[in-house]
């Protein structure tokens, strides 16, 4: 079974029951805009423009923002469910800015995902090519779902390019998803990606025969992810 809600996640997520969902695979637009917006090289600026959301928020709302969000997944989930919640280091004026209030959460591991290269040439640090998958469970005593043997990769660095020729700014890649999904959900498992983008997290999903939860606010990417998964 395939959802998709086209919507703002943290109100769709308000209307999922609690301890519905096996695992959650999402990345949320990393308020990158916020910190890249006065830094311009010529006349271009290095801005990751989406379809129907302004990443750009104050750094407090943000936070407040994404707390909200965690919230809500954190009740979805079901007590042996995982969310893996995908987020990386914003670099700006000799400083990194780093999602600490991720650690306000159960936190059971972090993952490196290593992208392989970088967009950002910049002279002023050494070239950063990983991001960050926080696994996160329901609780302190809880003992998320786990299949280590099913996993394509087994150690906690994941050495996976950024996927390419994507009409998205900031798709999955598909094998990503994929070690996740075949680890850390049980058979005929619930999957949700609550910043569904274009479908990644949902099509994977699919092909290991999982029912699937996507949410996104941009009506073109909800279209664009009914053609990839053919619904």
């Amino acid at each position: 079974m395939t959802t998709l809600l086209l919507g703002d996640c943290l109100e769709k997520l308000k209307m999922l029951p609690d301890n519905s969902v096996d695992l959650v695979v999402t990345s949320p637009p990393y308020n990158k805009n916020y910190w890249t917006r006065n830094r311009s090289m010529g006349t271009w600026k290095r801005v990751i423009e989406y379809d129907s959301f302004h990443d750009c928020m104050e750094p407090e709302e943000y936070v407040k923002q994404q707390k909200d969000v965690l919230n809500e997944l954190i009740r979805i989930i079901k007590p042996t469910g995982s969310i893996f919640y995908n987020h990386m280091d914003i670099l700006h004026k000799n400083n990194t800015i780093h999602p600490s209030y991720v650690y306000d959460y159960n936190i059971k591991q972090v993952i490196v995902w290593d992208r392989g290269n970088t967009p950002s040439l910049t002279k002023e640090y050494f070239f950063k090519t990983t991001e960050w998958v926080f696994w996160i469970k329901k609780n302190w005593d809880a003992s998320p779902y786990f299949n280590k043997s099913k996993a394509i990769h087994k150690k906690n660095i994941w050495r996976i390019n950024k996927e390419k020729d994507q009409s998205h700014p900031a798709p999955f890649p598909e094998e990503l998803v994929d070690n996740i999904i075949k680890s850390c959900c049980p058979e005929n498992g619930t999957v949700l990606d609550c910043y569904n983008g274009s479908g990644t997290t949902g099509l994977v999903a699919i092909k290991n025969n999982m029912s699937y939860i996507g949410i996104d606010i941009s009506h073109d990417y909800i279209e664009m992810t009914r053609e990839r998964i053919n619904i």
